[in-house]
């Protein structure tokens, strides 16, 4: 069943000397631009650089067989007037691209005639519609990039984050890592009205608890000890009491009087969650519960969903440009929030 989302990611500039730099410097160091030329000549450029794969021919990743491409028959591609487009001086590039999966030999039919079928060879992808948006600030060294998916089967998310990242390994520039991001915004909604499903400790160095001559301690590491802990019946935490239901249960030890083990000496905790008004679970890693408590961000009730499950693109460029505006770009550009003193005031 279709159920659109969006994923986010950010990224930095990775130039071999560590030193700072921005996407107007990367377009004049790579040849694609010059010094002298302004800004908005740059960001057509850029723009240019970025669209250049997919309007000539396939962005293929033979590992996720998947493609990226854009479609210029407009009898064909129903959105191409809704293509990705520049918005300068924002830096943006958004809009739809198209995409799917390959390698598979399948068959196409119609439903209301059976027998007028053809072969689809596996050299023929087969392309959806998907919406992308860039942030690639000239004047900055972070980019941002923006999703949007059918599906966990229908989706180019990572075929198309992997397109950006390595449109930007060239010359004295390494790949630079994307790094997955939820804005604050969803983070808080999705705890707002998330609630505990487990708490789970593992510990897999048994064989410290084992004397050298015991002929059991070199299987012992090929077990794991696990602890989980669970609500019962309709018993509900909110993630505000996380903190306290951990450090509750972290001073308990199991084990016997002789070896016994505390659960903040367990070497990993899990915790996993699930928002019910959002149909949407999360399990994080308790140490890095910030960076990994990334909610997916559904557009049901966000952005008008047609029949076929696909969102109205119209609605979602609306949608993302005012997500953006108001809730990304203060969180990812605080330098852009700061006012100017005056020293003579």
């Amino acid at each position: 069943m279709s159920n659109p989302k969006l994923e986010f990611f950010r990224f930095k500039l990775n130039h071999k000397t560590e030193q700072y730099k921005t996407f107007r410097q990367f377009m004049v160091e790579n040849g694609k631009a010059t010094r002298r030329q302004q800004d908005n000549t740059i960001f057509a450029a850029l723009y240019k650089y970025v669209m250049e794969k997919p309007l000539k021919d396939f962005e293929k990743n033979d590992s996720l067989k998947k493609v990226v491409t854009l479609i210029g028959n407009k009898r064909i591609n129903k959105h191409f007037d809704e293509r990705p487009q520049p918005k300068y001086p924002d830096c943006i590039i958004s809009g739809v691209v198209n995409g799917g999966p390959f390698g598979k030999e399948r068959i196409l039919t119609n439903l209301v005639q059976k027998d007028n079928a053809s072969n689809i060879l596996s050299t023929q992808p087969v392309l959806q519609y998907y919406y992308v948006f860039l942030y690639l600030p000239l004047n900055h060294n972070e980019g941002f990039v923006m999703v949007h998916s059918d599906s966990s089967e229908d989706t180019i998310t990572q075929a198309y984050r992997k397109y950006v990242a390595e449109l930007f390994q060239m010359g004295d520039y390494k790949k630079p890592i994307m790094k997955a991001f939820v804005p604050k915004h969803f983070r808080d909604e999705y705890k707002d009205g998330a609630v505990l499903k487990s708490m789970t400790f593992v510990n897999n160095e048994l064989s410290a608890d084992l004397e050298d001559e015991d002929p059991l301690k070199e299987y012992a590491n090929e077990y794991e000890v696990k602890i989980i802990l669970t609500p019962k019946g309709e018993a509900k935490a909110n993630l505000e009491l996380l903190d306290s239901i951990r450090n509750f249960f972290v001073r308990r030890r199991f084990g016997t009087q002789a070896i016994n083990r505390g659960l903040d000496e367990f070497e990993k905790c899990t915790v996993s969650t699930k928002n019910d008004d959002a149909n949407s679970t999360k399990t994080f890693d308790w140490n890095n519960r910030d960076e990994e408590l990334l909610p997916a961000v559904f557009l049901k009730d966000r952005v008008p969903i047609g029949d076929d499950g696909t969102p109205v693109f119209n609605s979602l460029n609306t949608f993302c440009h005012n997500l953006f505006n108001t809730q990304i770009l203060p969180e990812i550009r605080p330098d852009m929030n700061v006012e100017r003193v005056d020293d003579n005031a």
